[in-house]
């Protein structure tokens, strides 16, 4: 289990205002489940979304010029020109595929994610083995609808951060979109003996630090579905969804 009295390292994005628009062909997700954003820019036409970072790829989508896309994290792939510079640099986007940093306006030239290989994908089950609506339950199934794979995770919620760790899953610190947050007993309202977890669809950073806007089980009735914002404090860790 990770130490959650250890210093927290606090970290800001830039935040880039887009106007929302349309996303084609590609399976639904939160629109906030992304760990910044960008403004397609085109000309007119559709940008194709594909596989892999690559020219060639297999297109598995598109996105509608002047839409906004949620960005997961960047690789490098083949060079592209566009209106934003000639690059290499591709973005995973939220809800899968790949597109160009050429056609994407995020107010810099260089990522504005973290690269696709810090979110690392660990050991996995076979389904949600947890009692139904319980916390525990709800955070699973949240995280096997937006990844498509359950991840090998024991024991209560307060158990969670150092099951996921030793069985190969990302887990930090940092208050991060697209994760489970693990709440250590008695953090922000969690249960004094179990802990608790919820699945992070968004985070905002405000003067005093970062809120993470949750969807969670069990918090207001066992099998009730709720949201919420709590301040990213002491006690509570993430684990990163891929």
């Amino acid at each position: 289990m990770l130490d959650s009295s250890s210093a927290r390292r606090w970290r800001r994005l830039a935040v880039v205002l887009v106007t929302v628009g349309a996303l084609v062909g590609l399976p639904a997700s939160p629109a906030l489940a992304a760990y910044a954003y960008g403004t397609v820019s085109t000309g007119g036409w559709s940008l194709n979304v594909r596989s892999g970072p690559h020219t060639g790829a297999t297109v598995v989508g598109s996105l509608a010029d002047r839409s906004t896309v949620g960005l997961s994290c960047y690789v490098y792939g083949d060079t592209v020109s566009g209106p934003y510079n000639t690059t290499s640099l591709w973005y995973r986007v939220d809800g899968g595929g790949y597109v160009t940093d050429a056609y994407i306006l995020t107010g810099s030239n260089d990522p504005v994610t973290p690269a696709c290989g810090t979110r690392t994908w660990g050991r996995t089950n076979s389904g949600n083995y947890f009692p139904w609506g319980q916390c525990t339950w709800g955070a699973y199934q949240i995280f096997h609808d937006r990844t498509g794979v359950w991840p090998m995770i024991n024991g209560n919620a307060k158990d969670w951060a150092g099951s996921a760790q030793a069985n190969g899953w990302t887990v930090v610190l940092d208050a991060q979109p697209r994760a489970v947050v693990v709440f250590q007993p008695g953090v922000q309202g969690a249960d004094w003996t179990y802990g608790h977890v919820a699945w992070v669809d968004s985070v905002e950073y405000r003067s005093d630090g970062p809120y993470v806007h949750i969807t969670e089980m069990n918090a207001l009735g066992i099998g009730v579905w709720s949201t919420r914002t709590v301040k990213d404090v002491v006690g509570m860790s993430y684990i990163l969804a891929p």
